[in-house]
């Protein structure tokens, strides 16, 4: 028996006793066209980043290294991820972004298509992180009447539509930073009791390519301008999570940094 995991055209069946798993609340849809296998490149020496005096010996200079990031979308989908650091490219992300997001994951995760990650849970329960650009924001999330409407493109554009969405309760946008980019901070949930066979093709929509199939599902947002590219981290979880399994996630945003895509 198996199942199948992805995106568009990007599936990929798995044996069912095997972890790997596609998150509720996600539709699928096409990526935004971009160059895969590209890999990027860090510069780990501190004493590299400034001019050092002209008598300084050869010898005293710091050394650099350059420390190749793997692409989490190039990870076997069927196996756990190693800890350690990746670089993602976020859901329908323009391939002409200048800066990609790197995060630090922990053990005992898998990757969501390059572009998030998902708790190996033995409850099979729906806990992960991923990333979005989002330009469009559903007016209703269960009406049939309700349709993605473009939202502006500032930071408070995208969280504005999202707090103000019906039946989610979303907090007051707060003021956050993640690795030196502003942005501001969103809490939205879906509703304890709802008969999601009354929404639209029985999906609780937010954004298109992103909807919630479970009651009292938790959304945190964290939506950063990073060089003019807005991105939003989406963290999501169901009731019974625990704070220690949430502020794990919660590091894992908290610590991102961006790198320069190569070759821009």
């Amino acid at each position: 028996m198996s199942r199948t995991i992805g995106i568009g055209r990007h599936h990929h069946a798995v044996p069912a006793a095997q972890r790997t798993k596609r998150p509720q609340g996600w539709s699928t849809h096409p990526r935004a066209a971009r160059a895969l296998g590209v890999m990027f490149l860090m510069v780990a020496a501190t004493a590299a980043c400034t001019a050092q005096p002209a008598e300084q010996s050869e010898a005293e200079s710091a050394p650099t290294t350059a420390v190749v990031l793997p692409l989490l979308e190039e990870q076997p989908r069927d196996v756990p991820l190693a800890p350690g650091r990746y670089v993602l490219s976020p859901f329908d992300s323009p391939s002409t972004a200048p800066m990609a997001p790197v995060l630090q994951v922990p053990q005992g995760y898998f990757s969501i298509e390059g572009a998030g990650v998902i708790a190996d849970e033995a409850d099979d329960s729906d806990r992960y992180l991923w990333l979005w650009d989002i330009g469009s924001v559903y007016t209703h999330p269960c009406d049939v009447g309700g349709y993605p409407e473009p939202v502006g493109p500032s930071v408070a554009d995208l969280a504005g539509a999202l707090a103000a969405q019906p039946m989610r309760d979303g907090t007051d946008p707060v003021a956050v930073t993640i690795r030196g980019y502003d942005g501001l901070y969103v809490e939205l949930s879906t509703p304890d009791e709802i008969d999601f066979t009354t929404c639209r093709q029985g999906y609780f929509s937010s954004w298109p390519g992103r909807f919630d199939t479970a009651e009292g599902q938790a959304d945190l947002l964290w939506i950063v301008d990073v060089e003019g590219q807005r991105i939003t981290f989406d963290l999501s979880y169901p009731p019974g999570t625990t704070p220690e399994q949430v502020n794990e996630l919660r590091e894992i945003v908290t610590t991102a940094t961006f790198i320069p895509r190569e070759g821009m």
